[in-house]
């Protein structure tokens, strides 16, 4: 078989193809990100539990302190942030089955095989899913979250005599950013453990571990142990962006979420050696 001279391939007005790069890689992985099914019902929930149950809960709240104003109680000016908080406990964990899902759905079908023949550099592969993954997660949250202040705000405006938050009040602009900041990180988590195990429900299962029982056994540790270990567990400081107001033994907002930011960092780092040292 002879070979195409490069000239006749130019003059057969094709143009000449290069290796594919990140933006390419990038591209694909996009693609694939929306046309996941469990992509829409994950958001979709996100939607139903960051503004519905928010709104909801922040409603109850109001209404019910509301209540007590009649017997001189003075209610809580933050319950615009209070109200908030509950729908994202929810939302974390299904944005965080979510990267678990970006990544271990392609073990589980056998696609990773193709992804690999097309992407063989898996280094390059893992950061544009990253990339790709924690742009959109970001976005979304980010998006959410004033969606879900303004709406707390719209509630609890309906009650002159009640104290109301801005977002020009000390912290409170920090909080509604950092929750996009810190359930980001979350995704990434799950990420990072669906790609470190290539198996949903051991990601999972490792991620809730992680997330909830751990830092409970870790509090029932004497407080010598626990408070030190505690101040820099990385869900647990990461979230210190989140609040308002700072516990004792917990990093300030900014360290604890550089906190959390560099162990996904290595958790990343780590499933990045891994996929290129073993086979898919």
């Amino acid at each position: 078989m002879t070979q195409v001279p490069t000239q006749t391939i130019a003059k057969s007005g094709f143009p000449e193809l290069g290796p594919p790069g990140l933006l390419d890689t990038m591209r694909s992985e996009w693609t694939k990100l929306k046309t996941l099914r469990s992509t829409y019902v994950i958001l979709g929930l996100g939607v139903l539990f960051i503004v519905g149950l928010s709104a909801l809960i922040t409603f109850l709240i109001a209404a019910n302190e509301a209540s007590e104003l009649k017997h001189g109680s003075i209610p809580s000016p933050l319950i615009t942030i209070q109200g908030a908080q509950v729908g994202w406990e929810f939302a974390l964990l299904a944005f965080m089955v979510l990267g678990v899902l970006v990544i271990s759905g392609e073990y589980s079908s056998g696609l990773i095989g193709v992804t690999l023949l097309a992407t063989p550099q898996r280094k390059r592969l893992l950061v544009a899913k990253v990339l790709v993954f924690a742009i959109t997660l970001f976005v979304f949250t980010e998006v959410m979250s004033f969606v879900n202040f303004f709406v707390g705000h719209a509630i609890v405006s309906a009650y002159p005599a009640y104290p109301n938050t801005s977002l020009s009040n000390n912290g409170v602009l920090r909080v509604v950013i950092g929750m996009g900041i810190y359930v980001t990180l979350i995704g990434l988590l799950g990420l990072g453990a669906g790609a470190l195990l290539r198996n949903a429900a051991g990601a999972i299962a490792a991620c809730v571990g992680f997330l909830f029982i751990l830092p409970i056994a870790l509090s029932a540790l004497p407080d010598s142990f626990s408070n030190p270990i505690g101040e820099y567990w990385p869900t647990q400081a990461g979230m210190r962006i989140g609040l308002l107001h700072q516990d004792a033994h917990t990093l300030t907002a900014w360290w604890g979420a550089g906190d959390m930011a560099l162990f996904i960092a290595l958790l990343l780092l780590l499933t990045g050696y891994a996929l290129s040292k073993r086979n898919a």
